[in-house]
This record gives structure tokens, C-alpha cells and sequence, in this order.
């Protein structure tokens, strides 16, 4: 059973209430799927910054050992240093090289905010809005036993802006999807590359978990004006 609130006054979208009581555990449980969700996408962010950090940290390293012994510097011959890396099958000599490229582009690529860490940002974003969207925000509305559009969570609304952006745009923020941007206007520039740092993301994933779990306490009415 769901007690639905009506109100005459429009209320702004995070003080809309979907029910003042559930009767069923569903509402809070299919949150709680979303929420460990979204903790096991924030330890696969963790565990990327790791990797990428020590990939810099070792061919920085390669990079040193390989100047010093050759003595050769790039600046003066123009000879860039090269990076291998590879799998080896412990059981088999033969070396398979996965990827050729030159040694600075590989240590941009593993910095902050390179290349690596804002793909994984970018994919993790996508990753979290469709699941949002095609498998949470469907079942939050059956449980409540109302239309998916009464289903709204604003920090998700400013991820589908950024999901569009990223797939349709090639990562510019247009003014079409900027200016429906309510939580996270402040963090972009208009017109111009989507850059997300770190913080941003982590930041991110906690206004995630806040506004659902808001959502959570509104529908089983521990919320009250």
C-alpha cells in the first residue's frame, strides 16, 4: 500500500514527495541495490587511479634508466624514448606486445586527468546514468505504483546531460544540455570540453548515494516538513 501526497503549491523537484508511507520493503530495497551499485563503481574508480598512477610511476622510472644509459637526450637528437607494454605466459618465452607508443605520451595518458582517467570517468558516468535509467528508475516506479516521470533525482538529471554531451557532442558541453544543468552547473564551462577531475567524480558519486538515499527516507516518511 502507498500513500500518495498531493499538494496544490508546486514544490521544486528535491522537496517533491512521492508517498508519505510504503507498506512494502521494495522502494528502500531497489535503492539499496542502486546504492551498492554505485559503491562498487566508486571501488572500480578507486582501483583505475591506483593502476594509472603506478603506470607513470614506472615508466618514468624505464624513461631515467634508459636516458642515463644511452646518455641520449630527446631534445637533442630527437630520438623518442620508446614504451613496451606486454603479457608474458610464464609458461612460454615469447613476449606479446599489446601496445607501442612513445614513452611521454604513455606518462600524459596515466597522469591526472589524462586520457586514461577521463575515459574511465567518462564510461563509468554512461555506465551509472543507463543503469539508472533502463533498470532503477523503472522498478522505483512500479513499486510505487506511479509513472516513471514522477521518478526525478537531480544529481541523475545533470548525469544525463553529461552522458548526452559525451556520446553525441565528443565531450562538449552545447549550451542545449548545459543550461538543464541544476546540480553540477558550477563545476563545467559552456561551450567547452568536458573536463572531470578526480574530486569531481567522487564528489559525484556522493551526491549520488545523498540524493537517493533522500529519496529513500521521503518515501517511507521519516522526512516531514
Amino acid at each position: 500500500m502507498l500513500l500518495v501526497e498531493t499538494r496544490k503549491t508546486p514544490r521544486a523537484p528535491q522537496q517533491r514527495r512521492l508517498a508519505v508511507a510504503v507498506m512494502t520493503n521494495q522502494y528502500p530495497e531497489i535503492m539499496q541495490e542502486f546504492i551498492d551499485f554505485i559503491n562498487k563503481q566508486s571501488g572500480v574508480f578507486v582501483d583505475c587511479l591506483y593502476a594509472f598512477s603506478q603506470n607513470k610511476v614506472r615508466m618514468e622510472r624505464q624513461v631515467a634508466r634508459v636516458l642515463r644509459r644511452s646518455g641520449l637526450k630527446i631534445d637533442g637528437n630527437g630520438t623518442p624514448v620508446m614504451m613496451h607494454s606486454s603479457y608474458e605466459d610464464p609458461n612460454a618465452p615469447e613476449v606479446v606486445h599489446i601496445r607501442i607508443g612513445k614513452a611521454d605520451e604513455y606518462i600524459n595518458d596515466n597522469s591526472p586527468n589524462g586520457y586514461n582517467e577521463q575515459q574511465v570517468i567518462f564510461s563509468l558516468l554512461v555506465f551509472i546514468y543507463t543503469y539508472w535509467e533502463d533498470e532503477i528508475r523503472p522498478k522505483l516506479a512500479d513499486a510505487a505504483k506511479v509513472d516513471i516521470k514522477a521518478i526525478n533525482c537531480e544529481i541523475m538529471g545533470d548525469l544525463r546531460c553529461i552522458r548526452n554531451c559525451i556520446l553525441h557532442t565528443k565531450g562538449v558541453f552545447v549550451s542545449e544540455w548545459f543550461r538543464k544543468l541544476t546540480k553540477l552547473k558550477e563545476h563545467f564551462t559552456e561551450n567547452a570540453s568536458i573536463v572531470i577531475t578526480s574530486d569531481l567524480m567522487h564528489y559525484i558519486l556522493s551526491q549520488i548515494k545523498s540524493q537517493t538515499a533522500y529519496m529513500t527516507l521521503e518515501s517511507l516518511g521519516v522526512l516531514r516538513d
